[in-house]
C-alpha cells in the first residue's frame, strides 16, 4: 500500500499569505487538497511581523482545516538580496566555489556576513566557458522572526526558500521557457519580481515598483487615506488604454487607470534596463514571450498594456498544471486566485521533485532541531537497546555471582597457598639482597687494592731517573690554591693549605675522613751537568728568598736533563690523574744541601682529578 504524506506550502509575502496543502503517494504527483489566501489588516513592521504573521495563519489554519505540519516556506524577494556573478570554471570542487561565491558575497553585501543567512546556486550555460553562480542573502532577523511565527503555530519546517526561485521552478515545471527565451512577471504587493527563463538559464531581479506603488500614487493624487486610495484601486483600477480608446463615463475611473497606466509605464522602463542587462552582461537571449502572475497582476488590461509596449506575446501563468486538483476543491475560487499560487506550487514541486534552482536559508538553530527530528527514532531506539542490555547484563550478572560463589571457595584454598609461598620468597629475597651487599663491599675492596699499586707505578714512569721519593702523604678535603700564587714554575715554602700541610707546613689531622683528594710528595734530587766526557755534580747558585729555588728546567748537553724536580712537576701536571692548575700543583719547600748544592730536597702537592676511595 503507498504511503501518503501531506505537506503545507506557505507563500509569506509582503501584503498577504497564501497557503496549499498537498498529498503526496508514494511514487506519484502531488495533489493540492486545499488553499487559501489572507491579506494582513494592516502593514507589517519590525516590531510587529512576527505577531501578525502568526495570528494570521492561526486563523487560517483554523478556517481551513489544514491537517499537514510538514511545511515549506517562501519569503518575500523585497527581503532578500540577490545577485549574479561569474566564477573560473571549478565546477568540480565545491568547497572552492564556496569559498569564492562566499568572498563574492562579502564585496556585494551591504551588511556583515554573520548577520545573514545565504545560500547559492550554480546556473549552467553550456556555452560559457565561466561558471554562473546567483547568490541569495537574507538578514538573520527577517528569517528568525518568520520561522519563529510558524513555528509558534505548532508548524514543521522543512525548507526556507525565497519567492523567485519558487516561482522560476513552478514555470519550468509547466515548460517556460524550454524552447526560446521567457520571462515572467510577478507583480505583488510591494515589489515585482522579473524572472527570465532561457532553457537552462536563469536571471532575476526585483523591481520596487508594485501593487504598493499604485496605491500610494493615488492616495498622493487625490489627497486621500491609503486606505481609501487601496479602494480605489480595487474598484475602479485597471491600465489605461492611451491613445484614441475612449474613456470611461466615470471621472474618477479615469483618473485612476491614468495613475496605473503612469506607474506600469515605470514598471515598462524597468523591464526594458532589465532586458538590456540580461541581454548584454549575461549574454542571453532575446525574450519571446510574458508570463503574468501575482496579486497586482488581474488589473484589466495589464496584458494588453505590456504586449503594446514589449511587442510580444503576453499571458497569464498557469501553474497547476503539473499538480492534481483534489476532489473537494472550489475550482472557480481556485480559478480566480490561480495567477498568486505560482511559488505555491513552486515549494510543492522541491518536496518530492529534483529543480531547477533549490537554495535553501534554513536557520542553523532548525537545521539542528531537524537534524535531531530525524534522529530521534535512533535515539530512541539506541536507548532500548541500552536498557535491554542492562537487563541481560544483570541476569547474567546474578548467575555470574552464583558460578563465582563456588569458585570463590576453591580460590581461597590457592590464595591461602599462595600467601605462605609469598612469605618464603620473600625472605629468601632477602637473603638473597644480603649477600648481593656482601658480593659489591668485598668486590669494592678488590678494587680499591689495585687503586694505590696503580698509583705508585704510575708516579714511579712519571719521575726522571735523577729523582728519587722517600715519602708519601693522603691529602683529604678541599685543596685550594695558595693565596697570590702565581701561575709560573716559580715557587717557594711555606704553609699551602688550609686542611693540611706539608713539610714544613704541618699535616692533616689524624681523624680526617672521606676519599683521597691528593698527595703530597717528599723526595730528593740530584742536579748534573756534564763535564769533559764524564757527569760532575755542581752548585747551582744560591736564590734570593729561602727556600732556595732551583734554575729553570731545560734539557741540557748529551741529552741530560737539568733541574729533575721540576721536570716532574711538569710530568704530573700533565698526568692525566692529577689536575694541572699550576697555582696547585705545585712545589711547597725546596732546599738544597749545606754540603752537596747539588743534592736537593722537595715537596710537591698534587692534587688528584677525581678522589680516589680509602675504605674507612
Amino acid at each position: 500500500m503507498a504511503r501518503t504524506e501531506r505537506i503545507l506550502a506557505l507563500d509569506i509575502g509582503a501584503s498577504s499569505i497564501k497557503a496549499g496543502e498537498f498529498e503526496f503517494q508514494s511514487p506519484g504527483a502531488g495533489t493540492l487538497v486545499g488553499f487559501a489566501h489572507r491579506e494582513y489588516g494592516e502593514e507589517l513592521t519590525e516590531g510587529s511581523r512576527s505577531v501578525m504573521i502568526a495570528a494570521l495563519l492561526r486563523q487560517l489554519l483554523v478556517e481551513n482545516n489544514f491537517t499537514a505540519r510538514k511545511t515549506l516556506l517562501s519569503i518575500s524577494g523585497q527581503s532578500a538580496f540577490t545577485r549574479f556573478v561569474k566564477l573560473p570554471p571549478v565546477a568540480d570542487q565545491e568547497h572552492r566555489v564556496r569559498q569564492i561565491v562566499e568572498f563574492e558575497a562579502r564585496q556585494n553585501v551591504p551588511f556583515p556576513m554573520e548577520d545573514v543567512i545565504w545560500d547559492y546556486q550554480l546556473i549552467g550555460n553550456p556555452a560559457s566557458e565561466e561558471l554562473e553562480v546567483m547568490f541569495v542573502v537574507i538578514k538573520n532577523e527577517i528569517v528568525e522572526q518568520i520561522t519563529g511565527a510558524v513555528q509558534a503555530v505548532g508548524l514543521q519546517l522543512e525548507m526556507v526558500d525565497v519567492a523567485p526561485c519558487a516561482c522560476y521552478n513552478a514555470a519550468r515545471a509547466n515548460h517556460v521557457g524550454d524552447e526560446s527565451c521567457a520571462m515572467i512577471l510577478n507583480i505583488g504587493g510591494r515589489s515585482t519580481n522579473l524572472l527570465f527563463a532561457d532553457q537552462n538559464r536563469f536571471f532575476a531581479r526585483t523591481i520596487p515598483i508594485a501593487g504598493h506603488s499604485i496605491t500610494q500614487q493615488i492616495a498622493k493624487e487625490f489627497g486621500i487615506g491609503y486606505g481609501e486610495a487601496e479602494e480605489l484601486k480595487r474598484r475602479h483600477g485597471f491600465v489605461s488604454l492611451g491613445g484614441a480608446y475612449e474613456e470611461p463615463e466615470s471621472e474618477v475611473a479615469a483618473a485612476v487607470s491614468k495613475i496605473i497606466r503612469n506607474v506600469m509605464a515605470r514598471l515598462h522602463g524597468e523591464i526594458s534596463r532589465s532586458i538590456s542587462v540580461y541581454r548584454a552582461q549575461q549574454k542571453g537571449n532575446r525574450p519571446t514571450s510574458l508570463f503574468l502572475t501575482g496579486g497586482s497582476s488581474t488589473m484589466l488590461y495589464t496584458d494588453h498594456f505590456f504586449a503594446e509596449k514589449l511587442g510580444m506575446e503576453v499571458s497569464y501563468l498557469n501553474p497547476f498544471q503539473v499538480v492534481l486538483l483534489g476532489p473537494g476543491l472550489d475550482l472557480a475560487a481556485l480559478q480566480e486566485k490561480a495567477h498568486m499560487f505560482s511559488e505555491v506550487v513552486g515549494l510543492a514541486l522541491r518536496h518530492r521533485h529534483p529543480c531547477p534552482v533549490e537554495v535553501s536559508l534554513l536557520p542553523a538553530a532548525i537545521r539542528r532541531e531537524r537534524l535531531f527530528h530525524y534522529k530521534k527514532p535512533y535515539i530512541v531506539a539506541c536507548l532500548v537497546s541500552v536498557l535491554l542490555f542492562l537487563f541481560v547484563w544483570m541476569l547474567a550478572g546474578q548467575r555470574k555471582v552464583a558460578l563465582y560463589a563456588g569458585i570463590s571457595e576453591k580460590m581461597e584454598s590457592f590464595i591461602t597457598n599462595l600467601v605462605r609461598l609469598d612469605k618464603e620468597i620473600q625472605r629468601e629475597d632477602r637473603e638473597a639482597n644480603a649477600l648481593l651487599d656482601q658480593y659489591k663491599a668485598i668486590k669494592t675492596v678488590l678494587h680499591n687494592r689495585e687503586v694505590w699499586p696503580n698509583l705508585l707505578n704510575h708516579l714511579l714512569k712519571l719521575k726522571p731517573p735523577e729523582v728519587w721519593l722517600e715519602d708519601l702523604k693522603l691529602l683529604r678535603g678541599e685543596i685550594k690554591a695558595e693565596a697570590g700564587a702565581k701561575p709560573s714554575n716559580d715557587f717557594g715554602g711555606g704553609m699551602l693549605f688550609e686542611s693540611f700541610g706539608g713539610r714544613g707546613g704541618g699535616s692533616a689531622p689524624a681523624a680526617a675522613k672521606g676519599p683521597v683528594t691528593g698527595i703530597e710528595i717528599t723526595g730528593h734530587s740530584v742536579l748534573l751537568t756534564p763535564v769533559g766526557s764524564g757527569a760532575q755534580a755542581v752548585a747551582p747558585p744560591p736564590a734570593p728568598d729561602s727556600p732556595e729555588a732551583p734554575p729553570p728546567p731545560g734539557p741540557g748537553p748529551e741529552g741530560r736533563r737539568v733541574n729533575p724536580e721540576l721536570f716532574f712537576l711538569e710530568q704530573l701536571r700533565s698526568s692525566e690523574l692529577f689536575d694541572g692548575d699550576p697555582k696547585i700543583t705545585r712545589i711547597v719547600t725546596y732546599t738544597t744541601s749545606d754540603v752537596m748544592r747539588n743534592y736537593s730536597t722537595f715537596v710537591i702537592v698534587a692534587k688528584l682529578k677525581n678522589p680516589l676511595p680509602t675504605g674507612d
